[in-house]
């Protein structure tokens, strides 16, 4: 007998499918109206030319124009196993990105299956502070990637001179209005050692949510400045 809850979840998965598609949709027609500036390219360019692994790391509350900014490089997208994964997965899809989707509690096997991506991709992108915070606090999980797979990790950032800030969520989401002055701005490259202990894994987390402040900081000056 039919299970009466494969319908409801075939359209629920459908449901989340079409808002990725319309909110994909919607940021490539404001990329069209905005004024866009990028920063420090080369800090991104270089490690994308060679073969080693290379992380980009952003605040959760910046990441929907980063996905169209970046649009023409290749890289995969870390998120979490959600209705809203699945959402931001689609979204990734539309600017030529892959994704991966990685349960809250990590597993061994979803570890591996984030190394293997990150050897075929080489670029991986991910929110530091998410999925759900608290804002403006890098994760440890980033830190022990990148030290387990010896990649670059490169702090970005983003700002408008006219936005639309969703100040109710945890992360204060920024969307730039249409006809916007839109500025990414890359950070210098890092390479986290190997073999790092507990305390030494803590200490990078702080020197990474340090550099990504100061870029977050740098970029919002940047674009306001006449």
């Amino acid at each position: 007998m039919p299970n009466g809850r494969e319908p409801l979840k075939l359209k629920s998965t459908y449901l989340r499918q079409w808002r990725g598609h319309l909110a994909g949709l919607s940021l490539h027609l404001l990329k069209l109206t905005w004024r866009i500036r990028i920063v420090d390219r080369r800090f991104y360019d270089d490690p994308y030319k060679s073969d080693k692994p290379t992380f980009l790391y952003f605040w959760h509350g910046k990441y929907v124009p980063i996905l169209p900014l970046l649009q023409g490089y290749r890289g995969c997208v870390i998120s979490s196993e959600s209705d809203r994964g699945d959402a931001i997965a689609t979204i990734c899809r539309r600017f030529g990105f892959g994704s991966l989707l990685i349960p809250d509690l990590a597993t061994r096997q979803s570890m591996q299956t984030l190394f293997i991506r990150v050897r075929q991709e080489l670029t991986v992108g991910t929110a530091a502070d998410g999925p759900l915070g608290p804002k403006h606090q890098v994760k440890g999980g980033i830190v022990w990637i990148a030290s387990k797979m010896n990649a670059a990790i490169i702090p970005i950032s983003v700002a408008s001179n006219h936005k639309f800030v969703f100040s109710k969520r945890w992360d204060a989401l920024e969307i730039p209005l249409p006809f916007s002055q839109v500025t990414l701005l890359f950070g210098t490259p890092v390479s986290v050692p190997p073999d790092l202990n507990s305390m030494q894994l803590e200490q990078w987390r702080l020197q990474l949510e340090q550099d990504l402040l100061a870029v977050d900081r740098r970029v919002e000056r940047v674009v306001n400045v006449k």
